[in-house]
């Protein structure tokens, strides 16, 4: 397979041409990842999901990054199913824990799993993680040359711009943060706070458009209505990352230097870096409308 530059990157994501794509997902971190997967399985004029993998994740649902990936695991196949009854994804078990050393990787069958498929595809593979990039960043240490046969779109950190980026994906492992921006793979970066904060709908709009037009639907408006409270909105963050593979249009990616990652979760300038695709704006009706015809059919 030939090397994926950043070039290659853009013009594939551009492309009709449906994407071979690994999903890296904390299924029970909150209630957006589920839409994700869902809508990554309804989205096959545009992705090619090959396999899921449970990502690491550690707050009020979890007990520790174990539990958060097990609980994550077991998330997957219970939307899997709502999606599709007949469907039969590979899914794979991540990381037990966020990474201790930039040199070593924390062993699991997801990051296992990224290397199989990768260097063993012919065509372009690319990983779209929405979690903690601990997977992505242990395959990258075991196997540095999928820096060169793979490539990463994560939804992760905040804006450039923004005055810090301790965000939920980045900080919990800052260390595979810098690991994958380190590692020069073609890197497609969707920030949260600054950018996917357009993203934003409300438990009104989402019982309009799709709560109740099928099984999939009402779970997933039920888990986002279980976090509102009275005239509260919410961003279906995760959404984006796929997103830029299903309705590219929507997006205004520019590519600039990569920036580094500091120790503290904030961002360190470098204009000899390598370029990356860096989301600076969506828009979010174009998003929304392709999803919610997708999760109701």
């Amino acid at each position: 397979m030939k090397t994926i530059t950043m070039q290659a990157l853009m013009e594939l994501i551009r492309s009709d041409k449906p994407k071979n794509v690994i999903l890296d997902t904390d299924t029970f971190n909150e209630a957006d990842d589920q839409f994700c997967l869902a809508y990554c399985m309804r989205s096959t004029d545009k992705i090619n999901l090959l396999s899921v993998n449970a990502a690491p994740c550690f707050n009020s649902n979890s007990t520790s990054a174990a539990d958060g990936m097990e609980k994550s695991y077991r998330e997957i196949f219970k939307v899997i199913k709502l999606t599709d009854p007949n469907a039969d994804y590979p899914v794979y078990r991540g990381s037990t824990d966020f990474l201790k050393n930039k040199t070593i990787p924390m062993e699991s069958d997801a990051a296992n799993n990224i290397i199989n498929t990768v260097m063993n595809s012919q065509e372009p593979v690319i990983i779209v993680a929405i979690g903690a990039i601990t997977n992505v960043a242990s395959a990258l240490i075991k196997c540095p040359q999928l820096a060169e046969r793979t490539a990463v779109i994560w939804l992760g950190g905040h804006a450039l711009h923004y005055p810090h980026s301790k965000e939920f994906n980045m900080r919990q492992d800052v260390l595979a943060s810098q690991v994958v921006f380190d590692s020069g793979i073609p890197l497609i970066h969707v920030p949260c706070a600054g950018v996917c904060t357009e993203f934003i709908t409300t438990v009104a709009e989402l019982e309009a458009y799709i709560d109740q037009k099928n099984e999939l639907c009402s779970y997933l408006v039920e888990n986002v209505r279980k976090e509102a409270s009275y005239a509260s909105s919410r961003i279906i963050w995760d959404v984006t990352a796929a997103a830029v593979l299903t309705v590219p249009s929507a997006f205004e990616i520019v590519q600039i230097p990569r920036p580094m990652v500091t120790a503290e979760s904030n961002y360190a300038f470098d204009s000899a870096r390598p370029h990356y695709g860096y989301v600076r704006r969506l828009k979010r009706d174009v998003i929304y409308g392709d999803l919610f015809r997708k999760l109701a059919k």
